[in-house]
């Protein structure tokens, strides 16, 4: 994964099973990247930090290079922030919190939050299989008039071909095309929205070296048929990416990222466009 050497996994020192930390510890093996372990906890004391210790010890004996957090600052999102941004981490990993109707309704909930504030890419991790040798779906905007979407579509990926390298992955991407009868009607040149979504999709096939096989070109929505190609492809990890909305649009559009949050079971990495995330060399260099 491109440029990231410190990764910051987020925990509850109060669980037994710690699907965040394995699945960062994971990434970190493969990657060389130092892990930072975070324990938001507005009640520290000898106790807590022993059991953070405790989840600390085996990385260390096997050779990771681990640091370890147990602070706070108000809350939990602006506690990882802190901390994601003293640290200068370049991923933050964190297990996805169930997200309630009522939730949805009268409050933001934690994990939007987070995807909305953060400057970096999150993982949200819900399932502890295996990455290596399994199968990831990049899910894209491919409609070639959007430049927003277009900038956004190289992060998503560069991150996807990168992690399927490093875990000899399936990498398999997917995009909805329009549903509505300005789909079937060609532009002047006999092409319909379809055609053009296959034919930038295309593109992207020589510039990322991606195998056509795996490509899923249909019509949406998008909330609808990735939860469907989850299933049908057993992909352990979906990356997609998130607009960032904050405000009353972020109340009022929604977000596909958001929802999908709720509605699949398995890993999903969450991007920003380029210009809206820290530039990675930037950190880097200092």
């Amino acid at each position: 994964m491109r440029g990231i050497t410190k990764v910051l996994a987020v925990v509850d020192t109060r669980k037994d099973q710690q699907l965040a930390l394995e699945r960062a510890s994971q990434i970190c093996r493969v990657t060389g990247a130092a892990l930072h372990i975070l324990a938001p906890n507005p009640k520290a004391d000898g106790e807590s930090m022993v059991r953070l210790e405790a989840l600390a010890e085996p990385l260390m004996a096997e050779g990771q290079e681990v640091y370890l957090h147990e602070t706070w600052n108000g809350s939990v999102i602006e506690t990882i922030i802190h901390v994601r941004q003293m640290e200068r981490c370049h991923l933050v990993v964190k297990d996805a919190k169930l997200i309630t109707a009522i939730q949805k309704a009268f409050s933001t909930p934690e994990d939007w939050s987070l995807l909305r504030r953060c400057r970096v890419p999150v993982l949200l991790v819900q399932d502890n299989s295996d990455w290596t040798q399994g199968k990831i779906l990049a899910a894209i905007n491919a409609d070639p008039r959007d430049h927003y979407h277009s900038v956004l579509n190289q992060a998503i990926l560069q991150y996807a071909t990168d992690i399927a390298n490093e875990f000899s992955s399936e990498l398999h991407l997917a995009t909805a095309y329009p549903t509505t009868m300005l789909a079937i009607q060609d532009h002047g040149d006999g092409r319909t929205d379809k055609d053009y979504y296959e034919k930038h999709c295309q593109e992207y096939a020589r510039e990322f070296n991606l195998n056509e096989d795996y490509f899923h070109i249909e019509p949406g929505p998008t909330e609808t048929m990735i939860p469907a190609l989850l299933k049908e492809t057993d992909a352990k990890l979906l990356i997609l990416g998130t607009h960032a909305r904050t405000g009353i649009s972020a109340l009022a559009i929604g977000n596909t990222a958001e929802q999908l949050i709720s509605e699949v079971k398995t890993d999903i990495l969450v991007l920003q466009p380029k210009h809206h995330m820290i530039p990675l060399e930037r950190e880097l260099g200092k």
